[in-house]
């Protein structure tokens, strides 16, 4: 009896699993004729390098040429450059170093370590403006998570790759990530949504003119129609993919193709153009030693040959199984046992058949499990991002309403910090008006001290000047009343001699007119010289004596002037040649017209004016 093919997705991610791998390899290394020559030339110019920058680069190329063709060659040429790039701390040679380490590690199936190299190789990269490096970066660690099934963080990845590939003008990667995330679309069994972005991923590669890649979007095409039925549409495309891949030497790509090729024309019953295009492939890998693509191709020949009937199916699934256990991979193992169930009931051994569809759901139970904690893990994820976006929406309108209320303050703060400003000003002003007034008045105050002290300083020089000009008339006084004294002795002789002379009249009458003029002589010239010294200093006193009283003689006004100088009765009378009863006479007179009680207060008034 037939046994019925079991309901697990496992079978189906599995096979869009290994088509997707060998597109990745292909997608990103190409190993046409001109490629070789290339490394040929740069091998040669390795030769004659010092130990610089331009010798990582050369390195560095190297690495990313040997990358999926020869991992040991690929990892000696990346090591010679992060050695050399850390000894220059040339940070972009780091990063580049780690981040193709990482890649030769993916093409080794060891995705742990390639995602340990990926990491260090952002942190590096992060540093610097190698944005085409970091782009790339984003696509590796996304075709890691979409291996190991995390698709949720790879279409992040993806979506990163574009992002920064977008603003780098580089429409060939950003064309490989649309084409990444169709191909997650696929193995979580989305085929439209895959198709869309593998159209807009065709678009880009056509603008880019990049044939090698347009080829490899033709083929996820072709795997999507085959995935919704549509065999024929998958094959017409594929052979599309498979003539430009001929064309360019992409062998890994071409095997990829036959493989692909080969399991629509099985759907279709043509088994001999199948085991033709399988041939080919397992040629092709075995030339590689792609022992993944070996033993796929193993796989799907047997079941072809079964179907045609022809012996060596069971030996050549067992030899894919035996190859599957070598390299520990448990979906090729499953694979395996599959294939060999499915052998043995074509072949009406059902026993077999049966032993086999138990190993097979043994794993597929055990693959299944870790698929749907995986799953439920993404729903969890889901369910918690769906939950967060229903609390952000109402912490939006939240937010919104704070808003509206933050702008509300914000603008009264800024109409009251509006107010508080202009008061701050207006006050300001007004205190610089009155600091500026209050300055104004101490100058003014200061103005007025000194105009005080200079007034002060000239009433004292004025004065000092007056008491020095008083003092050289008094001076002069006394000067005149010693002449007038020497004048009178000698007067006074010359009328003792003529006392003498009596007798001789001839003689006593030329000495009484010397007497008589040196009497005269002596009032006029030392009273001139006096007044005119006087009024030199008094220059107004005449007219202010004669102003309070005009009726004064001018023996009362000499008197005046000379008791101005605080002269005493006796210094007055030698001067003007009176008695000093005349002179008491005179000053009595001149108290009585100047209306004065007592003659204490006659000198301090004639001093005053």
């Amino acid at each position: 009896m037939k046994q019925k093919k079991p309901n697990k997705p496992g079978c189906k991610i599995f096979v869009l699993l290994i088509s997707l791998l060998i597109f990745s390899f292909a997608v990103c290394c190409p190993t046409d004729s001109q490629a070789q020559d290339a490394t040929a030339q740069l091998e040669y110019r390795l030769e004659h390098l010092v130990d610089d920058t331009a010798r990582v680069n050369v390195l560095l190329k190297l690495g990313e040429q040997y990358c999926s063709i020869n991992n040991d060659k690929a990892l000696m040429y990346l090591q010679e450059a992060f050695t050399i790039s850390t000894s220059l701390n040339y940070t972009e040679g780091i990063g580049k170093s780690l981040l193709w380490q990482g890649r030769v590690y993916y093409y080794k199936d060891d995705y742990p370590l390639s995602n340990k190299y990926f990491d260090k190789a952002e942190k590096a990269l992060a540093t610097t403006n190698d944005q085409e490096s970091l782009a790339f970066l984003y696509f590796a660690k996304a075709v890691n998570c979409k291996i190991r099934g995390d698709y949720i963080h790879a279409v992040e990845l993806y979506q990163q790759a574009i992002q920064v590939a977008e603003e780098t003008g580089n429409t060939i990667l950003m064309a490989t990530c649309y084409a990444g995330i169709g191909r997650v679309l696929l193995d979580r069994n989305e085929p439209e949504k895959a198709m869309s972005y593998f159209r807009e991923a065709l678009i880009f590669k056509k603008l880019s003119n990049d044939l090698k890649g347009e080829a490899n979007i033709l083929s996820a095409i072709a795997i999507t129609f085959d995935q919704t039925g549509a065999t024929d549409s998958s094959l017409a495309y594929h052979y599309r993919a498979l003539k430009i891949k001929e064309e360019f030497g992409m062998d890994r790509s071409v095997a990829s193709s036959e493989y692909q090729i080969a399991g629509v024309l099985i759907k279709k019953g043509c088994y001999r153009d199948a085991e033709k295009a399988l041939n080919s492939a397992m040629d092709i890998f075995s030339q590689m030693d792609e022992k993944t693509g070996i033993i796929i191709s193993k796989l799907r020949l047997a079941a072809a040959k079964n179907k045609q009937g022809k012996p060596g199916s069971v030996d050549l699934a067992l030899e894919g199984l035996a190859m599957a256990r070598k390299i520990d991979n448990p979906n090729l193992i499953s694979h395996s046992y599959k294939v060999l169930s499915d052998i043995y009931a074509f072949n009406d051994d059902y026993k077999e058949s049966y032993n086999y569809l138990l190993k097979y759901k043994t794993i597929q139970d055990s693959l299944f499990s870790s698929e749907k904690e995986r799953i439920l893990v993404e729903l969890e994820a889901k369910y918690q991002a769906e939950k967060k976006d229903n609390e952000i929406k109402l912490l939006k309108s939240e937010t919104e309403v704070q808003r509206k209320n933050n702008l509300l303050l914000i603008v009264l703060i800024v109409v009251f910090a509006g107010v508080i400003v202009m008061l701050t000003y207006f006050f300001r002003l007004k205190s610089t008006a009155f600091k500026r007034q209050q300055m104004l008045l101490e100058q003014e105050k200061i103005i007025h001290r000194q105009e005080h002290q200079i007034d002060e300083k000239e009433k004292q020089l004025l004065q000092e000047q007056l008491e020095s000009k008083n003092r050289e008339l008094a001076s002069k006084a006394l000067e005149m009343i010693r002449y007038n004294d020497a004048i009178s002795s000698i007067i006074e002789k010359l009328e003792d001699l003529n006392s003498t002379l009596k007798e001789s009249p001839e003689t006593v009458k030329p000495i009484k007119d010397i007497i008589r003029e040196l009497e005269n002589h002596n009032k006029q010239n030392i009273w001139s010289e006096f007044e005119k010294i006087f009024k030199n200093i008094h220059s107004d006193f005449y007219d202010k004596l004669l102003t309070i009283c005009p009726d004064l003689s001018a023996s009362e006004i000499k008197t005046a002037a000379l008791l101005k100088l605080n002269l005493t009765t006796k210094e007055i009378a030698a001067i003007t040649f009176k008695s000093e009863g005349g002179i008491k006479t005179t000053r009595y007179r001149l108290r009585k017209k100047l209306n004065l009680s007592s003659d204490d207060k006659l000198v301090p008034f004639l001093m005053q004016i």
